[in-house]
């Protein structure tokens, strides 16, 4: 008798805990983010390592990672309600959905300043950005951060009295690496650890690092946004996403070999280690804090010039389209 009690006061005490387990994950709410890209070093890394580490978890919910080809279809799943949260997407992508009355807003800068690069094939004379002037630069799709950039760089070379660049836009990086191999372009556009190792093996060269475009230094080039009824609606739940996403951040630059061995594996990566690890020279904590939004104005304002927005915002605008109060 003794040990039949014991036998049933032990399947209670596990029925329990299963039931407990599954009652707390049905209490998590659900989160759906789309992510421009599966290895991106800047947003995809880091729900990796908030779900590896259990970052989400600890802020009561679930999130699936939805991955896409950023910008526009970034935009159009978070405006359809199909996901709640868009990473990593350009500033103006956003800007200029909103100011069509889509039911967004801004709810954490991605990064400050610029971590494209371009290349070039190495065996062209071309070597720093006053190379490029009247050449051929990719960038991705109108309005994302790489066009951005791209227009930038043709400003900055013009200062100089030289030819400004010529912005393409030829999608994505295994696209722009295509075209430039075919000649459709002259320098290519690429994020590390992308093409790297391709660097180090002396097929392709480096010209023009993010952080030598003037104009982009104090602008957040991409951010991080929200449904309107979704944020409106779990606040709470959209606070935790962003104190995770804040702590994964943290460790990234904390743990460099862990955090590497995560990415290689959670991303499944094909690139050698030195390149992987080389990626961290492309970045810094402090240009990924989550706030705040710096130079929307100027973002603004170069929208206007090249014709991606028709007028200024309002201030009742500003303040609609920019929400900072779910960051930590």
């Amino acid at each position: 008798m003794k040990k039949y009690l014991t036998f049933v006061l032990s399947v209670l005490f596990v029925l329990s805990l299963v039931t407990s387990s599954s009652w707390a994950a049905a209490a998590r709410t659900k989160i759906i983010v789309v992510v421009p890209h599966r290895i991106l070093f800047t947003v995809a890394l880091p729900v990796y390592i908030a779900q590896e580490k259990g970052y989400y978890r600890d802020a009561n919910i679930d999130v699936d990672a939805v991955f896409t080809r950023g910008g526009g279809e970034n935009v159009q799943a978070v405006v359809s309600g199909d996901a709640q949260i868009g990473l990593g997407t350009g500033t103006l992508a956003v800007v200029s959905a909103f100011v069509k009355k889509a039911p967004i807003k801004i709810a954490a800068a991605e990064i400050t300043g610029m971590d494209t690069f371009w290349y070039v094939q190495a065996n062209t004379p071309m070597r720093k950005l006053e190379d490029l002037a009247g050449k051929k630069v990719a960038y991705s799709r109108p309005g994302a951060s790489s066009h951005m950039a791209v227009l930038a760089i043709a400003d900055q070379i013009k200062a100089k009295g030289l030819k400004p660049a010529e912005p393409v836009s030829l999608g994505g990086i295994p696209e722009v690496y295509t075209a430039l191999r075919t000649g459709q372009t002259d320098a290519g556009w690429s994020v590390a650890p992308f093409q790297l190792d391709r660097v180090e093996k002396g097929e392709l060269r480096v010209v023009v690092k993010g952080d030598e475009i003037v104009a982009m230094r104090e602008q957040s080039a991409r951010v991080h946004f929200t449904n309107n009824d979704f944020a409106a609606k779990n606040p709470d739940a959209v606070r935790g996403f962003f104190r995770a996403q804040q702590r994964a951040l943290d460790y990234m630059f904390a743990n460099k070999e862990e955090t590497a061995k995560i990415w290689i594996r959670r991303a499944e990566l094909k690139f050698p280690e030195s390149a992987i690890l080389a990626t961290w020279d492309f970045y810094n904590r402090a240009a990924m804090n989550l706030k705040p939004i710096r130079g929307l104005q100027a973002i603004i304002d170069d929208g206007i010039r090249n014709k991606f927005l028709n007028a200024p915002l309002t201030q009742a605008e500003l303040s609609a389209l920019v929400d900072l109060s779910f960051l930590p």
